[in-house]
Order: C-alpha cells, then sequence, then structure tokens
C-alpha cells in the first residue's frame, strides 16, 4: 500500500528509517510535521506537530480510508462540502470518512498537535481480525459510527483519554509493539463504545447562515482587545440574537462566549510558548484587563499557570514534539 498518496498535498518525506517516515509541510507562515508508524497492515498511526494558521483545501477523495483524529494542543476547524463546520479543540476526537474528505481547514490557533489514525478498512479488518483471533465486523461498525453524515465528534471522552495519553508517551524501546497493542485498544473502543449518538446532527441551515456564522467568529477573533457585544454582531451581521447564538452553537459546538475565551487563552499560549512577551504584557494581547483572571482562566484550562506554561515551553522547544514517537526519547 502507497501511503505516502494518503497525505496531503504539499506533503514531502524529510526522515525515513525502518521504524517511521517523517512527511513534511510547508506553509507560508509556519510549517507541520506528521511522524508515521505502520502498526498493522493497513493502520498508520501518525503524529502530528503543525505551527501555522493555515490548514488545507480541497483534499483528494481517498474512498475505503477513514481517519480517527486526536487533538491534544490548539485547535482545529474544516468546512465539509455539505457546509457543515467541524471544530476540534483540546482533548477532542474525531472520527471522518476520507471518501467525503473536507472543503477546506485551518489551525486556527496557530499550533496544533495531535495523533491521527489512518485506516484502510477493508485491509484493517483482515488484520485486526488476525491480531485477535476472531471474526469482527469492523467495516460494519465503522460504517454505523459514521451514520451517513461523514464524521463522528467526541467531545473529551474520559474514557479514552488514558489510552490516548498513554500513546503519546511510549517507553522507552519496544515502540511498535506497544503502538500495536494500545492502537488496538483504541479502535476496539472505538467500535464498542461509541455510538452515532455522539455525532453532529445534520444542522437544518443553509450555507448563507454558516458562513455568516463564520464571519462572525472571525470578526470577533480578527483583535482579541476588541470585545463586541452579541448585539453589534447581530446587527452587523443581519442575524437576529436567536439565531446567532444557535447557528454558532450548530457551527462551532459552543457559544460564542465559550468560543471566544477558547481562542483567547490558546493564543496566550502560543505566545508565551513563543515569544519573549511576559505573562502580563500576554494578557493585555489577548483581551484580558486583569492579570489575575487571566491567569486563573488560564489555570483552569491548562492545568498550569502562564508563568510555569512559559518556562516548561522553552525546556520542551529542545526536544521535538512525539520524540518517543521517533525513537529519540
Amino acid at each position: 500500500m502507497n501511503w505516502d498518496a494518503i497525505f496531503p498535498k504539499g506533503s514531502h518525506v524529510t526522515e525515513k528509517t525502518t521504524r517511521y517516515t517523517v512527511y513534511t509541510v510547508d506553509f507560508p507562515d509556519g510549517s507541520g510535521t506528521m511522524t508515521a508508524h505502520r502498526v498493522l497492515p493497513g493502520i498508520l498511526l501518525v503524529f502530528n506537530d503543525f505551527y501555522t494558521r493555515c490548514g488545507f483545501r480541497n483534499e483528494k477523495t481517498r474512498p475505503g480510508f477513514i481517519e480517527v483524529n486526536h487533538c491534544l494542543k490548539g485547535s482545529y476547524e474544516c468546512v465539509l462540502p455539505d457546509g457543515r463546520h467541524i471544530s476540534l479543540g483540546m482533548q477532542d476526537f474525531s472520527f471522518s470518512d476520507m471518501g467525503r474528505p473536507m472543503e477546506r481547514s485551518s489551525f486556527v490557533s496557530g499550533e496544533y498537535c495531535g495523533l491521527s489514525l489512518l485506516i484502510h478498512v477493508e485491509t484493517a479488518e483482515q488484520s485486526l481480525n488476525d491480531f485477535l483471533g476472531e471474526q469482527i465486523p469492523f467495516s460494519d461498525i465503522f460504517e454505523r459510527l459514521l451514520y451517513g453524515e461523514g464524521v463522528l465528534i467526541l467531545r473529551t471522552d474520559p474514557r479514552i483519554q488514558h489510552i490516548v495519553s498513554e500513546l503519546y508517551h511510549a517507553p522507552d524501546g519496544g515502540h511498535s509493539g506497544y503502538y500495536k497493542l494500545k492502537t488496538m485498544e483504541l479502535i476496539l473502543f472505538l467500535a464498542f463504545h461509541c455510538d452515532n449518538k455522539s455525532a453532529p446532527a445534520h444542522p437544518c441551515y443553509c450555507r448563507n447562515s454558516a458562513r455568516k456564522v463564520e464571519d462572525i467568529a472571525r470578526k470577533m477573533t480578527e483583535n482579541l482587545k476588541r470585545r463586541y457585544t452579541l448585539s453589534e454582531l447581530a446587527a452587523k451581521y443581519h442575524i437576529s440574537m436567536t439565531t446567532l447564538k444557535t447557528r454558532f452553537a450548530e457551527v462551532y459546538g459552543e457559544t460564542p462566549y465559550q468560543y471566544l475565551k477558547r481562542r483567547r487563552l490558546e493564543r496566550a499560549a502560543l505566545l508565551l510558548k513563543t515569544t519573549d512577551m511576559s505573562v502580563g504584557e500576554v494578557a493585555e494581547t489577548v483581551g484580558y484587563q486583569n492579570p489575575s483572571k487571566f491567569s486563573s482562566a488560564f489555570t483552569d484550562y491548562y492545568g498550569t499557570v502562564p508563568r510555569e506554561y512559559k518556562k516548561d515551553a522553552v525546556l520542551e522547544q529542545s526536544i521535538p514534539f512525539g520524540a518517543g514517537a521517533n525513537g529519540n526519547g
């Protein structure tokens, strides 16, 4: 199987060993790397590390393949061909049909780290059953999970976080067997503990309505110091307050306030990690006038105070994301 053809347009191999392959994509404002491990025939485990706001457009249709994504850091948004908007935040999962690819996508916070499982259903079903020693109709299960929608979203499901966290921190040595076991555990969980009720309902709004909400979200975040009221935005984009709130929740899976707060904190994390700005300067830049409120909100979201986050980020800069994944850590 030629896995190279599965990766996004513009990807090129920058490192290849017997254990993994590193694909790199260059963007106008940054770059991304994808470190791929073949764990079983038909299944590829990929560690993603992107530092860019850009994304991908008009990806090739790849029938017979599905993709599982987990967001560890940052956020990701995409628009499907039918106009639906999908947004992934920290610890969210998506399960999607690569035969119905996205229309466009972006890494809205400028940073995205996570993992993907790329699965060729027919080949993977045989290898999974050979590994388990029993016949499980994985192709039927996957089809049921997608339920005709082409995508399943799992929001910060605590039942599977331990599986994923262990994939990010594989022990030194023996990565191949460890990844095989943990990948199998994750697929079995998805197969037998999830259902299509977790999928976002097919929205009953037109493309024009979705575009307005997208424009509103962009307006809210283009200058994080600027505070708009919902009434101002509703009037500017000729949409009622009720419709704005309803459509925003349908498109982004959260309220306008939750969305704005998340984007502010994600931007703050990126500034702390990549600039010499002080915590107070970062707080002001992302729209917090009170540093203590910023610190409290940041700690609630990231589990550590901004100062410690910045200190840890400096230490991490010398260690590539997924270093254990490429056999270096």
